[in-house]
């Protein structure tokens, strides 16, 4: 089984550290969802998914796959909730 790199360990704490602000962002989305706030956190947690999507792409294939798993119930709920809502960015 391949090790686990320095490289991947950093890249697996910034998926942890963006999934954590994802959250936050969601929760914000939640309560202000016809507000004028609604569109600006929207951007961000988009630009947040693109980032964390990229960390992961970027590990060897191990990680890759338990990184993946730890973000499938948050990724899975933005989708339902909301890409539809308003578009992808």
């Amino acid at each position: 089984m391949p090790e686990v790199t320095a490289t991947d360990m950093m890249r697996a704490r910034t998926v942890e550290n963006q999934a954590r602000l994802i959250r936050e962002h969601l929760e914000a989305m939640q309560r202000d969802a016809h507000g004028l706030e609604y569109a600006p956190w929207k951007r961000e947690v988009d630009a947040l998914w693109k980032r964390t999507f990229e960390q992961i792409n970027r590990m060897s294939p191990t990680p890759q796959r338990h990184n993946l798993e730890s973000i499938r119930e948050l990724w899975t709920t933005y989708i339902a909730h909301y890409s539809s809502v308003r578009g992808l960015t």
